[in-house]
């Protein structure tokens, strides 16, 4: 199977840059700071991506962060651990606050304050 992403990507940005170069170009320079080494090491910064991109359901960016991570030195075994991370604090954010969400809806359709 072939992924387009990248290029699908590209192509975005450059009808974006067609339509708005000003913001595009904005945007390419603020994101290039924002990947460049620092204390974060880049392989770092696209594992956080990575994590980030699966919370937001953003295939995209999924499948182009997984790359980069390759690309940038990360293993396979690294990028599923970033997979497992991003799954543990998206249900985590479903556990707790579900039940907080859940029983106050129910207490005030009862009309019972919680």
């Amino acid at each position: 199977m072939s992924f387009q992403y990248e290029d699908d990507y590209k192509l975005g940005i450059q009808e974006l840059h067609q339509i708005m170069p000003q913001v595009a170009d904005r945007y390419n320079d603020f994101t290039g700071v924002c990947f460049e080494e620092g204390a974060l090491s880049k392989q770092a910064k696209e594992l956080i991506a990575l994590g980030i991109s699966l919370s937001h359901r953003d295939e995209n960016c999924v499948r182009y962060h997984v790359g980069e991570a390759l690309q940038k030195g990360a293993s396979p075994e690294e990028v599923w651990e970033t997979v497992n991370v991003a799954m543990a604090m998206s249900g985590g954010m479903i556990v707790s606050q579900s039940v907080h969400w859940v029983s106050e809806t129910i207490s005030m359709r009862n009309g019972t304050p919680q």
